[in-house]
């Protein structure tokens, strides 16, 4: 059996996966539970050469993980700003920049509030 980083990056919104050792294949990090508190396993698909060649994952270290979740989220909380209702059935959008003077203006209100 090939050795294989134990944990991979998403570049295109920072979501962590890891080594699944029953199957060799890579799931979503940390692994999400089923109902009965046992964890899903790795999909045949998610091999390393599938997620590296064909969708731009690469290896990261463990002590890298905390930098990569902060990463994901922000990500994560950009697309919910960005999907957020405009009042008339569709979304409002907007560009990563303007997301950014929004979260400085929250920021500003935030510290005038205090």
């Amino acid at each position: 059996m090939i050795n294989h980083p134990t944990y991979l990056v998403r570049p295109n919104d920072w979501s962590l996966f890891e080594l699944d050792p029953s199957n060799g294949c890579y799931r979503h990090y940390p692994p999400r539970k089923r109902c009965d508190g046992t964890s899903i396993n790795a999909q045949p698909h998610f091999t390393y050469d599938n997620l590296v060649q064909n969708y731009g994952f690469y290896p990261i270290e463990k002590s890298e993980i905390p930098k990569y979740q902060k990463k994901s989220n922000e990500h994560y909380d950009f697309i919910v700003w960005q999907s957020r209702p405009d009042g008339h059935g569709g979304l409002k959008g907007g560009t990563y920049s303007e997301y950014l003077e929004y979260k400085q203006r929250v920021e500003q209100y935030n510290k005038i509030k205090e």
